[in-house]
């Protein structure tokens, strides 16, 4: 009796329910989620396999909840997105520097195996890249109607030019391949979005010359 009471007081304990959370996201990053060992983890997060069942009930669960508390993590970039204090494209800046750096740590080895093998998992991910489309959306229409950005651009190709940057953040060998860094990278991708291609000297004459070419 007094056994069933102990155990049922540990798998409460939602403050070391959430610290192993943590601890099981940093091993999935670091090993995958494909047939993991149970023995391994133990090892690897120094406690025993009864420890680990006594929070969670399966490695489902484990990774369920792995995933959900990495996806709670980076959807805090939302706060800074919609943070009226900071200047329009300050918001953006620091909020999607923010997810970068973040996703940045989800491999696509993880991503590749959730798709696969843990779909009910993956529509999670799935939603949660559906409402950053969304808000990225909203960002840029709103920047529109206000008047931060030109009025002919199209919100929802520009949240998909953000869509094409965050999957080449999670192919991280492509980027390590050249030696890029991820703050590198999203410097590169903030700066030609909202700062253009074109050197501000030059953009007179290449205006000059395209409304000749149109004319």
């Amino acid at each position: 009796m007094g056994r069933k009471a102990t155990d049922k007081k540990r798998y409460s304990d939602k403050e070391i329910r959430e610290r192993y959370i943590v601890k099981l996201m940093v091993y999935f990053q670091n090993n995958g989620i494909q047939h993991f060992s149970m023995s391994k983890l133990a090892k690897e997060l120094k406690v025993s396999k009864t420890t680990l069942y006594n929070h969670f009930k399966s490695k489902d669960e484990m990774i369920e909840e792995a995933i959900k508390y990495k996806l709670s993590i980076i959807g805090e970039y939302r706060s800074v997105l919609e943070n009226i204090t900071l200047p329009y494209t300050e918001r953006y800046r620091k909020a999607i520097l923010f997810f970068c750096v973040q996703t940045f740590d989800i491999s696509s080895l993880i991503l590749g195996q959730l798709e696969e093998e843990y779909p009910r998992i993956w529509r999670r991910v799935q939603v949660f890249v559906r409402n950053v489309m969304l808000d990225l959306i909203s960002y840029y229409e709103i920047g529109i109607d206000i008047g931060i950005f030109n009025k002919n651009a199209n919100p929802v190709l520009l949240s998909l030019d953000d869509q094409k940057f965050f999957d080449l953040l999670a192919n991280d060998d492509t980027l390590k391949q050249k030696n890029i860094e991820v703050l590198e990278a999203f410097n590169h991708h903030f700066n030609v979005k909202f700062n253009g291609l074109i050197a501000p000297e030059m953009r007179k004459q290449v205006s000059d010359k395209a409304n000749r070419s149109d004319a």
